[in-house]
């Protein structure tokens, strides 16, 4: 797993080396050249203090879950299973519009919709299914079909809803035409088969990789279509593969920018404590607005990917940003010194920090308030996997 976080990073470098070779800085979303030798130190400073975490949990062993705690996986199994599947019911007609649509026609009707506000009031009984599928439930979802593959034996419907589950928000995002719930699924896959490549068989690793070649296949043919219908060259002088790239690489230049031009940001915590903001404005967070708040003070683009560490920046400044970076330490010390192994109890933390990982390398990723309500349910598990309750 720490070689495998270690390669997206730098597949990343290698695609923003590309943006520098062919000079494509100031389109695709990629601000303007302002990389400079103190922030591309920065840059690499940060990965380096988030990659240490992983590689000390890449190398401790998983403990299984006792028996008594069948019930309670059993029920999370159902739980994240139904929500997905009632999410992918309600919005199928959406989703079987959006597939015969032209990918250009679906993202454009998507803005159109969000420019003209939503209508009709909120359903409440959907409220459950979306914590459930908000983050980090898919990544949880993906490391239990994983754990179902290495430890367990379940039935087939529970392996398949796991998957399902973890990829309702690829499925979800092709109502907007949107790309980047795709590759948060490929890097959790990654990540998460490269922990558990030492816990199967090689038979089953074949299956895996078979599994994952044709998921992989549609998700990838449905990423270059979307690609293609938003920067066709019959249809403007942007260059698709530039744009491939482009996505894949602009978040070191972006990084550095922001570091250069967002001094002046203004302090703003609600992209960082989304459920705050709901509470005490009663508004829910808007990264639409956020944005036209902080382009009004920074001569950037700021409405692209700068990872998480460039909008912790922009939001709380350098205190919250080396705060951050505190906090991070003495979380490293803790594991370091206390983790001998990956005690049951401790793998919703260890998938907190996966998630974390594949979604920071491009922007801050807890950014909506059931977001924050789906963390505190996961972390929650901590305590009840931990303890034997007794009658």
């Amino acid at each position: 797993m720490d070689l495998a976080a270690t390669t997206l990073l730098i597949a990343i470098s290698f695609c923003a080396i590309l943006i520098d070779v062919n000079n494509d800085y100031g389109d695709y979303g990629i601000n303007y050249d302002n990389i400079t030798l103190p922030t591309i130190i920065l840059f690499c400073i940060q990965w380096t203090l988030v990659l240490v975490p992983i590689r000390i949990l890449s190398r401790l062993p998983i403990e299984k879950h006792v028996l008594e705690k069948n019930t309670l996986l059993y029920i999370i199994f159902i739980l994240v299973t139904c929500s997905s599947v009632i999410m992918i019911i309600s919005n199928s007609s959406a989703i079987m519009e959006a597939l015969v649509m032209d990918m250009a026609d679906v993202r454009e009707q998507h803005y159109e919709d969000m420019g003209g506000g939503s209508s009709g009031e909120a359903n409440y009984f959907m409220l459950i299914p979306q914590i459930f599928i908000s983050n980090p439930f898919p990544t949880l979802a993906l490391f239990f079909w994983f754990y179902m593959k290495a430890f367990m034996k379940c039935p087939l419907f529970l392996r398949a809803g796991m998957l399902t589950a973890s990829i309702v928000q690829a499925i979800l995002a092709i109502i907007m035409a949107g790309r980047a719930a795709m590759v948060y699924w490929a890097f959790d896959f990654f990540l998460i088969y490269s922990l558990f490549h030492r816990y199967l068989p090689n038979g089953l690793k074949r299956k895996i990789t078979l599994t994952s070649f044709i998921i992989g296949t549609f998700a990838s043919i449905l990423f270059v279509s979307i690609t293609i219908a938003r920067f066709d060259g019959s249809k403007s002088n942007r260059d698709p593969m530039a744009s491939l790239y482009g996505y894949a690489g602009q978040q070191v230049n972006n990084f550095c920018t922001m570091f250069e031009k967002g001094g002046d940001a203004p302090f703003q915590t609600a992209r960082i404590f989304p459920l705050y903001s709901k509470i005490t404005t009663g508004k829910s967070f808007n990264l639409s607005n956020h944005y036209e708040t902080i382009v009004t003070q920074v001569n950037a683009i700021v409405n692209v990917f700068d990872t998480f560490g460039a909008e912790l920046y922009l939001d709380l400044g350098w205190f919250g940003y080396i705060s951050f970076f505190l906090l991070l330490f003495l979380f490293t010390i803790y594991i370091k010194s206390n983790w001998e192994k990956i005690e049951f109890h401790h793998i919703v933390i260890v998938v907190i920090v996966i998630s974390f990982y594949t979604r920071s390398l491009f922007a801050w990723p807890f950014t909506h308030h059931y977001t924050t309500i789906a963390l505190m349910m996961v972390l929650s598990n901590c305590y009840f996997f931990k303890y034997i309750f007794k009658i």
